[in-house]
């Protein structure tokens, strides 16, 4: 049986109503600089993913997002097996997290 649209859009308001009421997940304190900076103090500029999350303070799914964001735009490689990655900087994300450094 379908609904009728203004079934829909009750039940559209009421989810919202919901959402507003129920209390905010806490935001990630780190972003993507705070993986570059945690990598440039690594010795080698190299970490272990699971350090390298725990080090910035990020939710996982965060944290996921921004390693992706940094090894698409070639600041940092991922290599290793699964469950054992490590996140190593390269040479343009080592430049980026000395700039930020410096301002």
């Amino acid at each position: 049986m379908e609904r009728s649209k203004a079934e829909s859009i009750t039940a559209y308001l009421e989810a919202r109503q919901k959402e507003r009421a129920a209390p905010a997940a806490p935001a990630s304190s780190g972003t993507s600089l705070s993986l570059l900076a945690a990598l440039a103090g690594a010795p080698r500029g190299t970490m272990a993913l699971a350090e390298l999350q725990q080090a910035s303070g990020m939710n996982l799914g965060d944290f996921l997002q921004a390693t992706k964001r940094l090894a698409d735009t070639g600041f940092l490689t991922v290599s290793g097996p699964f469950g054992s990655e490590t996140a190593q900087l390269t040479r343009l994300g080592s430049e980026v997290a000395d700039l930020a450094r410096a301002s």
